[in-house]
């Protein structure tokens, strides 16, 4: 499996009144070959965790991979099952990073629920 590798630098983010974040800087990651660019301003809610799991793995742990995901859901340049992927290698990528366990229970959680969030990306695209 390749890891994710980040290309530029740390995540850079200002957090918003309504607990959302937007990037200060361009975010560029490495995975499966191809090169993410999620862009400067970009909006996000890092990782979706629901309250019920989040004694399993810490926002920290999964920052980049949430922003990353988000961004992958909200463009659908990707498949959903393509980005959930992507989302497992960013988790596990890294120096600070989820371990495989926490991971997998993210992944599957995303998988399980993440399909509202994508229809809605979806309908969204159709309606413009």
């Amino acid at each position: 499996m390749e890891e994710a590798q980040l290309i530029s630098g740390p995540l850079r983010i200002e957090r918003l009144g309504n607990g959302r974040r937007r990037l200060l800087r361009v975010l560029a990651i490495k995975v499966d070959g191809i090169t993410i660019i999620v862009p400067e301003n970009f909006t996000t809610d890092y990782s979706s965790i629901p309250w019920f799991g989040r004694g399993v793995v810490r926002w920290s742990k999964v920052d980049i991979a949430g922003v990353v995901h988000d961004h992958l859901y909200e463009t659908g340049k990707v498949s959903r099952y393509r980005a959930d992927s992507i989302w497992y290698k960013c988790a596990i990528a890294g120096s600070h990073h989820a371990n495989k366990f926490q991971a997998f229970l993210c992944w599957a959680a995303l998988r399980v629920g993440g399909w509202v969030f994508w229809n809605k990306y979806r309908r969204r695209e159709k309606q413009a």
